[in-house]
């Protein structure tokens, strides 16, 4: 950025976004909002690339070679530095699945597409984020399509002047408002698409084009500065994780980051918070400490299996400003500032196709099943973990469900379409509700082998109150034949308010009673526990933390289910049409939730069960089952 005044309250701009992003990933109750941190990075990213473009193509100095070439010297030696750690550090400790799955994401981070693969992966069934030690570079994978389409577009209508306002104006508010319809009907596609990002970026660049017109002159008045800091407090503490966002929420880190950048450098705030030294020097190293920090946390996360202790994540953090300031001082600076520089660029280019293709062959590998920690792996519990082996019986024993309508709006995974019945013919039994309404239908079809059962399910909650259970319920209340229907999902993970327990009980009421209408016996089940460490940890022992048990303390899975089941119990009592099932005690006892028993382990994930606990659960609801009915005719 050598040839645009240096402005240090930008670099501590970075040091408050790189702060927040670190803050909220090692503490996430502590900041909420810090994952907007990435946001502000864009409007710097789209101010400071704009700001060269701009001034290089009216003084006519602009080359696409120069320009993608500072960007390569910029962007690639620390890259490359994490991504080749990264997949020194798996191939020594990380198990197949999580090792074949690093070499996917180093292969995508290699050609900046890490957003469209953790797009695609998003769903039920990915894995946590926290056991993704690449899931950090989507952000870098946006701006780096950015740096690919922006400067084309600029070289080409920039020379038309009358076009320039309008130019910028229409491609931020086209991109603004496409970010507002994905808001309201894909969330992940909003999330990780880069045109809904774009207009981020190119906030940025009308502020550059802004204030190259007016000369570069910023307001002294201290007020925009003060207005900036309130604003980009405010995301950090308003916006959380359960909002809808980026949509309108991100005008919030957008506009507080883009009046930081407008207000004068010598404004109060910039000049002794934002320019102060040691804010600057974080702001400095805020690239390689921003790459460095997230595979470290989930390294971390995955060797022990379950969130780490406070202690181990402050060291964690310790760790990653360490490394980012040696990868600074070391790999950084020599090759972007050193002697013949540009003449590094095609070893750097050289450098990410290699990494690219040795996480395409890890991949390809499946992980390299003989490597070392895979051949000395002592295997705690059979079973399977990960979702290949249950998915693969699904599309082995079962049928797709026979109606049309509803298998066509189910989802998938991978090629399967994730709405089964156990046999043609008549349905005797509809299991209606979300994944964990699914991973009942191998027990209870193992359990009651002469009845027809289908599993239906969506993405929520399962009330008649969204468009996307119309068909399912339509479809049950119209079938004479089915005559029991079980209710079930992940009701709750956290406490509801008042008014969302309001919310909750009267669509309960209004599903339940459509059913009671169209003489239906409806089970509501509660929902299995979810557990706080990976499946992974309770099947081998790790060699760098040792033998884990698989049990942790009931206490948490009565506290979730106290938010939901006293509900279920309402809306089914003195309704003689209504039956409630209490499943928790399939895998908890008084004191204990336990994923594993008799040398066999339950669970796939922390909270869906695997083929062996589906069987165990299948067969408790099919007795529970039978034992409602009977209650029934005996009264």
């Amino acid at each position: 950025m050598s040839n645009i005044a240096y402005r240090p309250d930008i670099d501590g701009l970075r040091a408050f976004a790189v702060s927040s992003v670190l803050i909220f990933h090692a503490f996430p109750s502590v900041l909420p909002g810090g994952f907007v941190g990435v946001d502000v990075f864009f409007v710097i990213s789209g101010f400071l690339i704009s700001s060269i473009i701009f001034k290089e193509i009216d003084a006519e100095t602009f080359s696409f070679s120069d320009f993608y070439a500072r960007r390569i010297k910029r962007i690639f030696p620390a890259l490359i530095t994490v991504l080749t750690s990264s997949y020194v550090f798996g191939w020594l400790y990380l198990f197949n699945e999580d090792f074949r799955r690093l070499g996917s994401h180093i292969l995508r981070a290699s050609v900046f597409l890490s957003n469209f693969i953790l797009w695609r992966e998003a769903g039920y069934f990915d894995n946590a984020a926290e056991t993704k030690p690449l899931l950090h570079l989507w952000s870098l994978g946006i701006e780096e399509q950015f740096y690919i389409v922006w400067p084309f577009v600029l070289w080409t209508f920039w020379r038309i002047k009358t076009a320039r306002w309008p130019l910028l104006l229409v491609a931020t508010a086209s991109s603004f408002a496409w970010n507002m319809y994905q808001a309201q009907v894909d969330l992940t596609h909003d999330f990780y698409s880069p045109l809904t990002r774009f207009w981020e970026l190119s906030s940025g660049a009308i502020l550059a084009f802004y204030l190259k017109e007016k000369a570069g002159t910023t307001p002294t008045t201290g007020f925009i500065s003060v207005l900036a800091l309130m604003v980009l407090l405010s995301a950090i503490s308003l916006i959380s994780s359960d909002k809808q966002f980026p949509g309108a929420w991100a005008l919030l880190p957008v506009l507080g980051a883009a009046l930081l950048i407008y207000a004068s450098p010598d404004s109060p705030i910039n000049r002794a918070l934002f320019s102060n030294r040691l804010v600057v020097s974080i702001g400095i190293i805020s690239y390689p400490l921003y790459l460095w920090h997230w595979p470290i946390l989930a390294f971390v996360r995955i060797v022990e299996g379950s969130t780490p202790s406070v202690t181990t994540r402050l060291l964690a953090l310790l760790f990653s400003v360490i490394l980012a300031w040696l990868t600074n001082l070391c790999i950084e600076n020599p090759i972007r500032f050193g002697i013949r520089s540009n003449r590094k660029v095609p070893l750097l280019l050289l450098a990410m196709g290699a990494i690219g293709y040795i996480g395409l062959a890890c991949k390809n590998a499946d992980g390299y099943p003989t490597r070392t920690i895979m051949q000395s792996q002592i295997e705690a519990n059979a079973g399977d973990i990960g979702h290949d082996a249950f998915h693969a019986y699904y599309a082995n024993e079962f049928l797709p469900c026979a109606d049309q309508n509803i298998r066509e709006k189910s989802e998938k995974w991978g090629g399967l379409i994730r709405c089964f019945q156990t046999k043609k013919g008549p349905i005797d039994i509809v299991v209606i509700g979300d994944s964990h309404a699914e991973h009942l239908l191998l027990g209870m079809a193992q359990a009651m082998p002469q009845l027809n059962i289908a599993v239906y399910t969506r993405s929520k909650l399962p009330f008649t109150k969204y468009a996307e259970y119309a068909e399912i319920f339509q479809s049950v209340t119209n079938d004479s034949h089915v005559k029991d229907v079980l209710i079930t999902a992940m009701w709750a993970v956290a406490p509801l308010s008042n008014e969302e327990r309001t919310d909750f009980d009267t669509n309960l009421k209004d599903t339940v009673q459509l059913l009671i209408n169209a003489n239906k016996n409806v089970f509501l089940a509660s929902d299995t526990p979810k557990f706080g460490f990976d499946p992974q940890r309770c099947k081998y022992d790790h060699p760098l933390s040792g033998q884990h048990a698989c049990t942790e303390s009931s206490e948490g899975m009565r506290r979730v289910e106290a938010t939901y089941f006293p509900l279920l119990a309402s809306v089914a009592n003195g309704q003689s049409h209504v039956h409630l099932l209490q499943l928790h005690d399939v895998f908890c006892d008084e004191t204990s939730c336990h994923m594993a028993k008799d040398g066999q382990i339950l669970f796939r994930d922390n909270n869906h069960v695997n083929i062996n606990g589906s069987m165990l659960l299948g067969s408790v609801v099919a007795h529970k089952l039978q034992v409602a009915k009977q209650h029934k005719r005996s009264q």
